[in-house]
């Protein structure tokens, strides 16, 4: 894999990206918006953690709006401090960042 000490953020990107079959969440997001839940509507779009060259790494399981902002906050902050073994370790290999489904790049 890469050096030790090379940063995370030279190996990985991290973006937010739509969710597949988002009308339903799309739907009940305005309603939950309109009712001022917005912190538990679910969320329309997902942590999405790719290699510089685009390449998938993980899809981070997703969750409700606060708690995409959150992820995706967390995420970014590590991408931007922390090198790149040890964030992989945190964000890639963790069981907590397990993908749901068929969604790990392979290879």
């Amino acid at each position: 894999m890469d050096a030790v000490g090379t940063p995370a953020s030279e190996v990985y990107s991290v973006a937010g990206e739509r969710r597949r079959g988002n009308a339903p969440r799309w739907a009940a997001t305005l309603v939950l918006g309109l009712l001022q839940v917005e912190e538990d509507a679910p969320s329309v779009s997902e942590t999405v953690i790719r290699r510089v060259d685009g390449s998938l790494v993980r899809r981070l399981k997703p969750g409700s709006v606060s708690h995409f902002e959150k992820q995706i906050s967390e995420v970014t902050a590590d991408l931007a401090s922390m090198d790149a073994v040890p964030f992989a370790r945190k964000w890639i290999a963790e069981p907590d960042a397990a993908p749901v489904g068929d969604e790990t790049a392979s290879g």
